[in-house]
């Protein structure tokens, strides 16, 4: 795993699934949580987003909440639920004061408070040593969705 994060900035939802169950550790325990994960998918191709839901389903394990940050990263609610995730631990954090989605993200990963925070936008954006420092920090999983491919999904 570590070979991997030093020959990339960030790494996929697929990837840090695989190293973590492959070696039946903890995805806590991981040394690629600190690093934001991608999650990119569209309608036609989904793998990401079935493993960005084990994640999150491990995640859901903890005594502690997942945050959405904004209206476009939010999942649909069936959706969620049927990936066996809690909803009455899941909240969303409404960016009222157009607040920039960075910092909002770096306060939440640091809080402690959430075992994943989950953000819709472009991975270079949020792929900085705040971020990294800040879910080292908070021991919690920092996810960003694609928006330009999520905008595609539709949920039947």
């Amino acid at each position: 795993m570590k070979a991997l994060m030093q020959a990339q900035e960030f790494i996929t939802a697929s990837e840090v699934y695989k190293a973590t169950f492959g070696s039946c550790s903890n995805v806590f325990e991981s040394p690629s949580m600190a690093v934001p994960i991608e999650v990119s998918y569209s309608e036609q191709q989904q793998v990401q987003l079935a493993y960005f839901l084990r994640l999150l389903k491990q995640a859901n394990e903890e005594n502690r909440w997942i945050m959405f940050i904004g209206q476009d990263a939010l999942l649909d609610k069936r959706l969620l639920i049927n990936a066996g995730i809690d909803i009455n631990k899941v909240l969303l954090l409404r960016n009222t004061k157009n607040q920039s989605k960075h910092l909002l993200m770096a306060k939440a990963l640091e809080m402690g408070n959430c075992s994943a925070v989950i953000v819709a936008g472009e991975i270079e954006s949020f792929n900085t040593p705040i971020i990294t420092m800040a879910a080292e920090h908070g021991k919690t999983l920092a996810f960003v969705l694609n928006q330009n491919v999520k905008a595609q999904l539709t949920f039947h």
